[in-house]
C-alpha cells in the first residue's frame, strides 16, 4: 500500500469558518499557482470558479465525487478501519466509482464496484484499468429499482466478506463533511453571501456545502435540482432518462430542511443547456451540470442582487457519443427542441408533471412538505 502523497485530513480538522485559524488551503497546499502536486487526485480536487455572467458563477469540477471518496478513504485508513488485503466495495454507476477508483489506485488498495447496465463501457474499462473489479448486475433482475438491487447485492457481499470497507456514500455523514472544504473555498473566492444551486443525488454535496456556508451566513440560500422519476423530493419512483442526479431511494445524507427551493428538470432541458454552455462559454461538462446551469441561470436573472454559484460536478468526456452527438440527440427526439425558459411554480410535489417545475420548499422536512397536501 502506498501512502506517500498529500492527505486532506488536516483541512477538515480545522473549523472551516474560524478566521483565527489558518485556512484549509494552506494545510492542503493545493492551488493553481505553479506548485507541483504529489498526486493526480490532489491536482483536481478543487473546482475552478468561473464567472459566466455578472452574478452567475460556476464551480467547475473535473470530478467532484473525488472529494468525498478521498476524504472518506484517507480517514478510514488513519483510523485503521481498512484492511488493505480486502477490497473497498461500493455501489455506483458513475463518478463516485471513478473517484474511489482513483484514490484506491494511488494508495494501492483493491476495490470492487457493484453497478448495473447504466454504467458506460468507457467508465467500466477505466475502472478496470485502475485495478478494480466491476460487477454488472443483470438488467432483468435490476430493472424495477436498480439502486435497491445493487445495495442488497452489496450487503450480501459484506455478510460473506465482513473485512471489506464500505464508504456508504448515501448514508455516511463523512460524505457531507468532506464538502466543508468546498464551502470554505467558495467563501475564499466569492465571499460569504451566496446562493448555492446544485443537482441532488446522495445529498452529500449540497447539504454538506450549505451547512458550512450557513455557519458563516445563515441567510445563504440552497436550491436543489432534481429530475422526473426521482423520489428525493416527493415524486413517484419511475425510470429516469436523466442520470447523474435524482434517486430511487431516500439517502440519509439528504436533509430536506436545508433546502429553500427545489426544481425538477427534464433530460431534454439538461442536454440542450449542456450544449448551450459549451457553445457560449466553452465549458465542457455533463448533463448534470447542464441541469444545474438551467436552474441557476434563471435564478440569477430573477434575483439580480444575489451572487449565484452552481456546482458542475464532472466533465463532458463521457458524453461525447451522446449529449454532444447531434445524431444521438435526433434518435432520442431532443434535437431541435425548444428549451423551457420559465418554470411552473407548484405548491406540492403531487402537482409536478413532465415540465420544468419548482416549489418553495421553505427549509421544511420531507414529512412537513408531503403532509401539506392533506392540510396538516
Amino acid at each position: 500500500m502506498r501512502t506517500n502523497f498529500m492527505s486532506v485530513e488536516q483541512a477538515f480538522n480545522v473549523d472551516c469558518l474560524n478566521i483565527e485559524k489558518e485556512k484549509n488551503l494552506k494545510y492542503l497546499n493545493i492551488s493553481n499557482n505553479g506548485k507541483i502536486y504529489r498526486s493526480y487526485s490532489d491536482s483536481i480536487l478543487l473546482p475552478n470558479i468561473i464567472q459566466l455572467e455578472k452574478n452567475l458563477f460556476m464551480a467547475s469540477f473535473q470530478l467532484m465525487k473525488l472529494m468525498p471518496a478521498k476524504y472518506v478513504v484517507e480517514k478510514a485508513l488513519r483510523e485503521e478501519r481498512i484492511n488493505p488485503k480486502y477490497p473497498i466495495i461500493e455501489t455506483s454507476s458513475g463518478t463516485y466509482a471513478l473517484g474511489l477508483g482513483i484514490i484506491c489506485a494511488e494508495l494501492g488498495l483493491p476495490f470492487h464496484i457493484i453497478s448495473d447496465p447504466a454504467i458506460d463501457d468507457d467508465l467500466k474499462r477505466r475502472l478496470e484499468d485502475l485495478g478494480g473489479y466491476v460487477q454488472i448486475l443483470s438488467q432483468a433482475l435490476s430493472a424495477d429499482n436498480p439502486q435497491i438491487f445493487r445495495l442488497n447485492t452489496l450487503r450480501d457481499y459484506l455478510i460473506d466478506n465482513p473485512q471489506s470497507f464500505w464508504p456508504e456514500q448515501y448514508n455516511n455523514p463523512e460524505n457531507q463533511k468532506a464538502y466543508s472544504f468546498l464551502a470554505e473555498y467558495l467563501i475564499d473566492q466569492l465571499g460569504s453571501n451566496l446562493t448555492l444551486v446544485g443537482s441532488v443525488g446522495s445529498g452529500g454535496s449540497t447539504c454538506g456545502t450549505i451547512k458550512c456556508l450557513r455557519e458563516n451566513n445563515p441567510f445563504n440560500r440552497l436550491i436543489g435540482v432534481d429530475t422526473f422519476g426521482s423520489v428525493l423530493f416527493g415524486l413517484n419512483n419511475e425510470k429516469r432518462i436523466l442520470r447523474g442526479l435524482g434517486n430511487s431511494i431516500l439517502p440519509q445524507n439528504l436533509e430536506h430542511n436545508l433546502f429553500d427551493e427545489v426544481h425538477w428538470v427534464s433530460a431534454c432541458d439538461a442536454y440542450l443547456q449542456t450544449r448551450k454552455m459549451h457553445s457560449r462559454y466553452s465549458t465542457f461538462h455533463g448533463p448534470t451540470s447542464g441541469a444545474a446551469y438551467h436552474v441557476a441561470k434563471w435564478v440569477s436573472q430573477q434575483n439580480k442582487d444575489e451572487k449565484v454559484v452552481f456546482i458542475a460536478p464532472d466533465t463532458g468526456h463521457r458524453y461525447l457519443s451522446t449529449v454532444y452527438n447531434n445524431q444521438w440527440l435526433k434518435e432520442v427526439g431532443f434535437f431541435g427542441k425548444d428549451l423551457s425558459y420559465f418554470p411552473l411554480k407548484v405548491k406540492h410535489p403531487s402537482e409536478v408533471n413532465e415540465e420544468w417545475s419548482y416549489i418553495n420548499w421553505h427549509r421544511k422536512t420531507y414529512k412537513e412538505t408531503m403532509d401539506a397536501k392533506n392540510g396538516y
